[in-house]
């Protein structure tokens, strides 16, 4: 042990001086390149061949390409031949001549060109691999400049020992996760050491700011919050099913990571920012921060700062190891045949993308359309037709019902019976989808019968008219099932009609049976407007903006509340935010009692039409307050491969991260402005 602390604080010592750390930076430095700079050119290399072997494969000259292939195996681009002998009578071409999977083929030739000592999925950008390299010399560099080289040194022998001995016993998947354990606690150490060198000022909100993150460092219980998420994101990649599904696996892997990221990060935000002010409040030593020349709301601002500087460290470290993992996870094998590569196909398309989505135009009735027929419904119901007045909320839910039969009946598709029935649905918007080229995805899920999930159906599809692209499907009922369409059929305006046919014949005993329908939204067309890379940056920045609303929410609370109540407080605003949206739903069909249906010499009734009333006043009050918060979604949008824009990332900026927590702080600062925080006795 003696020998053990000697080297200990000889490493620190030396590692102080300004020329070791020089020379640190440069052989660090030199060790990343060694390792990098030949992956960066084979990756350029791959890209440039991939690029070359594709346009090949797709143009005119494709027809050449495959015989050449199919004869000896080889395929010569620009002087240089791609392939391998055993590719000798493969053949690639389908019936009509053309290349069935030119993506797929592209692979295949190259598989030789590969190096198998560098991960695939840095071999699949270049970009990707510049990235990584840059932000290992900068985590080197760092480590070195802020005296965490002993530290990063034993992170490092404390992984590679992890590695080596689970590898040694079988245990493969142990030794990914507790190499990442050990690499992702010291990357939060630094990140944590670099913002707070950062927040290193004389002035009152930085040294605020400072000494929250140095509080977030020691108190037990932020400890423990840090210490279950750099637990749990290395082992949610152990836990997936590696036999489902590559798409699957890849969005469960979303899904959980930033959901368990998010979830530790709001627990521990509510926390530590009701028991920042709250305790100071308690133990009195906020008597010893506020008689410095430190404002109420510098206070309370400073705080809301180091709160949220250690969500962006939380978010840093988890949203680059879940990216980088997701890119490793990418390039995982999928299951032979067409399936995997539609499998594959999948993940490129419709998770690892930003698409947006277009719905069809149906056509609304009119307000004089519905008018005239709520009168007919009112004066073909007895009932109705004998009340002297009808409710403005009956009248308005008999105008609801008549519109939406009338779009009903549009999304509704006979089936067979002597002839083949279709109804044919407009898109409109596309001129971004025609211009990427990339091919849309057409989303849609049906019901039929009883919609037995155990029974599979024929629906068929065609394009514009043109019944030579008419093509038939197997579905099955309330499923939802995705058919690519080429951006080619996307005519000039930007428009692509769709025909949908019922190929369902019933017997000749099933009268009336038998009608395809989707509900509202049954269908979609979502194309690709982005890449996941943008997509993924703004759903952090999203995620940050939330998490800093709870910050100001809980720092508030806690200047006129004790620390349980301000927790119980916080956590009941940020779980009835949260389900905003789905409560909004439930009130479209929630209709307290009306005043003139109340018998008031009944307390019974009087009891229920108060509740109820009382209870949708409040409901309704949570949805207008809270609804921003719920609706921003951003995981959910990444799951599913849709875009995180730019405007929703400014709108919940402006709304959430400046109007909201603005407001929140405001408020707390007129409480301890308001509050008497110290009295002096007199004595002494």
């Amino acid at each position: 042990m003696t020998v053990f602390a000697a080297i200990h604080n000889w490493i620190q010592r030396w590692q102080e001086k300004r020329t070791s750390r020089y020379i640190l930076c440069t052989v660090l430095t030199g060790i990343v390149l060694t390792y990098f700079v030949p992956l960066i050119m084979a990756s350029w290399s791959l890209y440039e061949s991939r690029t070359m072997l594709f346009e090949l494969l797709t143009g005119p000259e494709q027809h050449v390409a495959a015989m050449q292939l199919e004869e000896i195996g080889f395929v010569e681009v620009s002087g240089k031949r791609y392939g391998d002998e055993r590719l000798k009578g493969f053949q690639i071409l389908d019936a009509d001549n053309y290349v069935i999977d030119p993506a797929s083929a592209t692979a295949l030739i190259l598989s030789s060109d590969v190096p198998t000592w560098a991960p695939a999925w840095l071999l699949q950008n270049p970009n990707m691999a510049i990235g990584v390299t840059a932000l290992a010399i900068f985590w080197c560099i760092i480590s070195v400049f802020l005296g965490l080289f002993r530290t990063m040194l034993y992170a490092v022998f404390m992984a590679c020992f992890a590695f080596l001995l689970s590898r040694l016993f079988g245990f493969h998947k142990l030794a990914f996760t507790l190499t990442s354990i050990c690499v992702l606690a010291y990357s939060y150490q630094l990140c944590l050491k670099l913002l707070q060198s950062l927040l290193r000022s004389p002035r009152q909100v930085p040294s605020v700011a400072r000494g929250v993150l140095v509080e977030a460092t020691r108190t037990k219980l932020s400890l423990a919050f840090i210490t279950l998420l750099l637990v749990l994101l290395p082992t949610i990649p152990a836990l997936i099913d590696a036999e489902s599904p590559l798409r699957h696996q890849i969005q469960t892997m979303l899904s959980r990571s930033l959901g368990v990221s998010f979830g530790i990060a709001a627990f521990l935000t509510v926390f530590l920012g009701c028991a920042t002010i709250a305790f100071e409040i308690r133990d009195r030593q906020i008597w010893q921060v506020l008689t410095k020349p430190v404002g109420k709301f510098g206070y309370i601002f400073g705080k809301w700062l180091g709160i949220a500087t250690l969500n962006l460290a939380i978010l840093t470290i988890a949203g680059i190891s879940i990216f980088l993992y997701l890119q490793f996870l990418r390039t995982a094998p999928v299951a032979p045949g067409v399936q995997g590569e539609l499998d594959r196909l999948a993940v490129n398309e419709e998770v690892l993308t930003a698409r947006v989505d277009a719905t069809p135009i149906f056509e609304e009735l009119t307000n004089e359309q519905v008018a005239a027929r709520v009168e007919a419904l009112i004066e073909a119901d007895p009932d109705l037709r004998n009340e002297e007045s009808i409710q403005v909320q009956l009248r308005q839910k008999l105008r609801e019902d008549v519109q939406e039969q009338h779009l009903a009946q549009q999304r509704s598709i006979p089936p067979m019976r002597g002839g083949v029935y279709a109804q044919t649905y407009t898109f409109t918007g596309l001129e971004h989808a025609k211009k990427m080229g990339t091919p849309l995805a057409f989303k849609y899920r049906f019901h039929i019968g009883q919609s037995d999930e155990h029974e599979t159906y024929e629906a068929g599809f065609a394009y514009n008219g043109d019944m030579g692209t008419r093509h038939s499907v197997r579905y099955i009922p309330t499923m939802t099932h995705v058919t690519m369409i080429p951006a080619e059929y996307i005519k000039d305006d930007g428009t692509l009609d769709i025909s949908v046919y019922n190929l369902y014949e019933p017997p000749p005993t099933y009268m009336g049976k038998g009608t395809m329908s989707f509900d509202k939204g049954g269908i979609q067309l979502l194309y690709r407007v982005g890449d996941f890379e943008g997509n993924f940056f703004r759903a952090i920045i999203v995620l940050w903006i939330k998490l800093a609303f709870l910050a100001a929410l809980a720092l508030s609370s806690s200047t006129f509340l004790s620390f349980p109540v301000a927790c119980m407080v916080t956590l009941t605003i940020f779980v009835s935010g949260t389900l905003a949206p789905f409560l909004a739903e439930s009130l479209e069909a929630y209709f307290p009692p009306a005043t003139d249906k109340v018998d008031f010499g009944n307390l019974a009734h009087i009891i229920e039409w108060s509740f109820e009333n009382v209870i949708n006043s409040i409901a309704n009050i949570i949805v207008w307050l809270l609804d921003g918060f719920g609706t921003l979604r951003p995981t959910d949008n990444l799951v599913n491969g849709m875009l995180v824009s730019w405007s929703s990332v400014l709108k919940g900026f402006l709304s959430i991260g400046l109007a909201w927590s603005g407001g929140a702080m405001i408020i707390g600062t007129i409480v301890l402005q308001k509050r008497q925080l110290a009295i002096y006795s007199g004595n002494g």
